[in-house]
């Protein structure tokens, strides 16, 4: 599998970025009807179940590589939710059974953007150690 990037510089792991995003999903971001004409081209015909180990929708993949979220988006960010479970990932690869590695997270440097940040829900996703540092500035973990 390719490895992608938060091309933007944002944030050091991309997969801690598709977390940001997830939690934006809800909130109006300000690429929504990017993402639903994405949406509907190829998640609406994604073919389930064709391969035994699925990977992740490329042009997807490289959208949310490439997206540049704004300042906006980022002042909407209260919570984060670490799980396997999140939206995003029935995007990126909606038969994924959150089995493996695939989006795991080894780094959230640059959460420091999310200045309205307070609570962090963990359930999975990445080792507990790694959210030190957001613990560190006063953000609850829950």
């Amino acid at each position: 599998m390719k490895k992608y990037t938060d091309t933007t510089g944002l944030f050091e792991d991309f997969n801690f970025k598709l977390t940001v995003i997830d939690e934006l999903l809800d909130l109006s971001p300000s690429f929504e009807k990017d993402l639903e004409i994405l949406k509907k081209d190829y998640v609406d015909s994604y073919e389930w179940y064709v391969e035994t180990n699925p990977k992740p929708i490329p042009e997807l993949m490289e959208f949310f590589s490439q997206l540049q979220l704004t300042q906006k988006d980022l002042d909407k960010i209260t919570e984060l939710t670490f799980d396997g479970g999140n939206e995003i990932y029935g995007l990126l690869i909606p038969d994924w059974d959150g089995e493996d590695y695939t989006f795991e997270i080894n780094s959230v440097k640059g959460f420091e953007h999310l200045k309205n940040l307070k609570r962090v829900c963990y359930i999975s996703m990445c080792d507990k150690e790694i959210l030190s540092s957001i613990k560190e500035k006063g953000i609850e973990i829950i």
